[in-house]
């Protein structure tokens, strides 16, 4: 009996095994042939969307369909992660953004959160940094670094332009992806991961390295676009 106690026991005990979860470690990402059509670089934003870090997104170029903000509100839906989407910028163009979803459907699909720069300056820097370091992602618009400019930024005043998005990225320890449109083309290009950790010194000369990085990608001057 005590024999077949024991296989009763270990039968019993199989489907417990059975149902456990199995860790993978690939991320499911089904990319459209019209997303190709659109993006270049997609390696990279599959790359930080399976991260377990939090990513910024600097915008480089005015995306009137918010093509980029809905393929990474799909990605992330389509592979149930626990992400959330958050663009930052001003008053006005979260307006124009959020009447841009016109149904009920697509504002619930793409659950995207808003953050308004003009509201509170200190209170939005730390409600970012919150955000990041829960892993989730900021959507920086280009104009945003026009009209933020938090408590920290304050000390580079005539000397440089800092990026907003190089502040998050020092302070939260976490990388930025850069997007941006080519001349004749009607693509978005999605830039290699800026990584913090590449940048020394103090905290100026880190904001100031790595924000001159960021413009580096334009083909156009910056201070034409930015300032």
């Amino acid at each position: 009996m005590g024999k077949l106690n024991f296989l009763l026991a270990e039968d019993y005990l199989k489907p417990k095994i059975y149902f456990q979860s199995k860790h993978t470690d690939r991320f499911n990402v089904g990319y459209s042939s019209t997303d190709y059509d659109q993006f270049d670089g997609l390696e990279h934003l599959t790359q930080m969307l399976y991260s377990p870090k939090a990513v910024i997104i600097n915008a480089f170029q005015i995306d009137y369909y918010q093509s980029l903000p809905k393929l990474i509100c799909k990605t992330l839906k389509e592979s149930r992660s626990y992400k959330k989407l958050y663009i930052v910028g001003p008053e006005l163009s979260l307006s124009i953004l959020k009447r841009s979803s016109k149904t009920v459907y697509e504002k619930h699909v793409n659950d995207i959160g808003y953050i308004n720069v003009e509201r509170d300056f200190q209170n939005v820097f730390q409600q970012c940094l919150m955000l990041l370091k829960e892993g989730h992602i900021l959507y920086i618009l280009p104009e945003t670094s026009i009209c933020w400019k938090p408590e920290p930024l304050q000390i580079f005043d005539d000397k440089f332009i800092p990026l907003c998005s190089t502040l998050l990225s020092q302070e939260a320890h976490v990388p930025i992806l850069c997007s941006s449109s080519t001349e004749n083309s009607n693509k978005i290009t999605l830039h290699a991961p800026n990584i913090p950790n590449e940048y020394i010194g103090d905290f100026e000369s880190r904001i100031y390295q790595q924000s001159e990085s960021i413009y580096d990608l334009l083909e156009s001057p910056t201070s034409d676009y930015l300032l």
